[in-house]
């Protein structure tokens, strides 16, 4: 029986997953300011334009589900907060639609896309917390990206993945994992440049 587009996405995307987390180690308890304000800019610069192009592949009739899940907003007044530049965003390196982000070209391309992005809130649980705790933030300063929807999470995630399945048919289930894919690459490739690079000196497996 085939798996249905959940569970395709969570199966076929844990490899990439493990890899994203594990070169950001957000957890670590050596996590410096400015190593987070760097990350931060990191985010914003990939988010922003993100969000654009997810909206525009996204069916009218879908407009306020997508615009109750942007947070481009939230990376701004944690960058605000942890800097004191309310302007800093505008100035930051924006990933480029053509070559940093995924393909999103029909409906099963921008939910495998989000699949990624609403997904990293069920970490951010966890994360945001963290971070309060090791930079000595005050509640919901510094930290509110990856709080996300706060005690709402659950019920976001849970309505997301309704929609999800509502909303793509069989036939772009293909689709959907690609863009999931994708997007767990390109996040990384964005966020984590060193990692990348570093992955790109590592010979082949078999070469002298």
């Amino acid at each position: 029986m085939p798996l249905d587009l959940l569970s395709r996405l969570k199966n076929e995307t844990a490899a990439c997953h493990a890899r994203l987390e594990h070169a950001l180690d957000l957890m670590r308890d050596d996590l410096q300011r400015d190593e987070y304000i760097a990350l931060l800019e990191r985010f914003y610069g990939y988010v922003a334009p993100w969000e654009d192009a997810a909206a525009a592949c996204m069916p009218a009739s879908l407009a306020d589900f997508f615009d109750a899940r942007r947070k481009t907003a939230l990376l701004a007044a944690d960058l605000a907060a942890l800097t004191g530049e309310t302007q800093l965003g505008a100035c930051l390196p924006q990933a480029d639609s053509r070559d940093d982000l995924p393909r999103m070209q029909n409906i099963g391309d921008v939910f495998g896309s989000m699949y990624v992005m609403e997904g990293s809130t069920l970490g951010g649980r966890f994360i945001a917390p963290h971070v309060a705790a090791r930079l000595d933030l005050a509640p919901g300063l510094g930290n509110a990206y990856f709080d996300g929807y706060g005690p709402r999470t659950g019920s976001m995630w849970n309505a997301f993945r309704e929609t999800a399945v509502a909303s793509v048919p069989e036939h772009r289930y293909d689709d959907a994992v690609k863009a999931a894919i994708a997007t767990f690459e390109s996040l990384r490739a964005w966020l984590c440049p060193e990692a990348a690079d570093a992955e790109c000196l590592q010979p082949a497996p078999g070469a002298v």
